[in-house]
């Protein structure tokens, strides 16, 4: 056998996934009918094709596939049948909703005029994806306490199956970190206490140059999980994964490991008011210890999100922000030339960069209260250019709460139903949008309140009276 075992249907489906091939295409590719390629879909790992199959399988992978397919035929494979399912299940809801996509304008920037006539051009959004209930809402608290119990169980677990191969692991962290810049929630809570219990396997069971691996790669899920926490509101979680992340860290001494979760401790730390100087105090001090070593570009990329974190904080706290949004801005700069990356690591933040710098300039002035400046920013950043969905909805709820706190609701509720057709799970559970449309009900027209308005009231939890 080729890849060392049998093919199953799942298998199977996650090829054709990798390939892009679209089921008729990929049947014929095969020289199978598309009915057999619809019973691998539907019977997926309880399905194992027959031997003649078998053999066509492995000939397809070692001959028609391309090493960007092998590496996402591995991603598909890590993340696991569920998630599998999960994802296509959420894809045909969707697509069942008959709904029209709002998409971030490519062709020109926003106009940003300071009258409520500024998005009276636009398209017609008619119904959007935004108006598809979001079932999986209940999917991802439910999924929430078997994160946490895998945390503290680090590993010491009652219902142990075979340990995954880190290579595997590595492919599923990868996973998840993608998972988490597109605010795929739901699907990222189906893969990662698992993937925390396997990883916390590896440190008690491997050793050498594995057992690093799996503490550096517990370094990066637990930031990221601490980061979609705090967006969905587990706080105590959060923190949890936040401390879980810094202990792996300062297990191995991971530079950038040590700054992603100050940064992860901070952003947590910053959603309670009497803790907004520790917040402060934690970014500062490990932007620079941390920074003052700086040598890869993964040490560049979270040290200047620290400053980033740190000019929000000092904004919070009634400080100026000017000096941390500047060596944030020297720290992608650093990036625009020539630097080494450490690829002995996962640990890193590809979504820094100087786009990244002007959003965050957009977030720090609607935390001190200046919403012109966030307009005026708006003018000169173009979403498009912004490097994940999450980053480019984040571009929309800042124009969003600004124009709110301007009374301009007609551009609020536009800019809110944009961020919201980009990252729906995302934004529907932001506490800064739930305030701002909460706001705006009290306000608005009775012409607004009954028609988009109300509805994205209803979508994100804002009761309508």
């Amino acid at each position: 056998m080729i890849r060392g075992r049998e093919w199953t249907g799942f298998e199977a489906a996650a090829l054709q996934e990798a390939m892009r091939q679209p089921i008729r295409k990929f049947a014929a590719m095969l020289g199978v009918e598309t009915t057999t390629i619809n019973n691998w879909r539907s019977g997926l790992s309880a399905v194992t094709p027959r031997s003649e199959k078998q053999e066509i399988l492995d000939t397809t992978y070692a001959k028609r596939t391309t090493p960007e397919d092998r590496e996402r035929f591995e991603q598909i494979v890590a993340e696991g049948e569920t998630a599998w399912r999960a994802r296509h299940s959420k894809q045909a809801r969707r697509h069942g909703a008959a709904s029209t996509t709002v998409a971030v304008p490519t062709n020109s920037e926003p106009s940003l005029e300071r009258t409520e006539a500024v998005f009276a051009g636009s398209p017609d959004r008619g119904s959007t994806a935004a108006d598809a209930p979001l079932a999986e809402a209940d999917d991802f608290s439910a999924l929430v306490s078997d994160i946490e119990t895998a945390f503290w169980a680090a590993g010491n677990v009652t219902d142990t199956g075979p340990l995954r191969p880190i290579s595997a692991l590595l492919a599923a962290t990868r996973s998840v970190t993608r998972l988490n810049m597109a605010g795929e929630y739901t699907t990222f809570a189906l893969l990662v206490g698992p993937l925390i219990t396997d990883l916390y396997r590896h440190t008690h069971k491997s050793s050498g140059g594995d057992q690093r691996i799996a503490w550096d790669a517990l370094t990066q899920v637990a930031f990221d999980t601490s980061v979609v926490m705090r967006a969905r509101g587990h706080l105590a979680l959060a923190w949890s994964a936040a401390r879980a992340a810094e202990d792996a860290a300062r297990t191995i001494e991971s530079r950038p490991g040590i700054a992603a979760a100050a940064f992860v401790s901070s952003q947590v730390l910053l959603t309670r008011p009497m803790s907004l100087k520790a917040a402060l105090e934690r970014a500062e001090s490990t932007a620079a210890v941390v920074g003052s070593r700086a040598q890869t570009a993964n040490d560049v990329q979270t040290v200047g999100m620290l400053h980033l974190q740190a000019s929000l904080a000092t904004a919070a706290t009634g400080g100026d922000p000017r000096d941390h949004l500047e060596h944030a801005a020297e720290y992608a700069a650093r990036l625009d030339r020539p630097i080494p990356t450490d690829h002995t690591t996962v640990i890193a933040n590809t979504t820094f960069g100087s786009s990244n710098v002007a959003l965050w300039k957009m977030s720090v002035a609607m935390e001190a209260h200046e919403p012109d400046t966030v307009l005026d920013l708006a003018r000169k950043l173009k979403p498009q250019t912004l490097p994940t969905p999450g980053r480019a909805a984040q571009y929309w709820v800042e124009v969003g709460r600004a124009a709110a706190s301007r009374r301009a609701h007609a551009i609020a509720i536009d800019a809110f139903l944009r961020a919201e057709s980009i990252a729906p799970e995302h934004v529907r559970n932001m506490n800064e949008v739930q305030e701002a449309v909460a706001q705006m009900m009290g306000e608005a027209k009775r012409s607004l309140t009954a028609g988009d308005l109300g509805n994205l009231a209803h979508r994100v939890g804002v009761a309508v009276v």
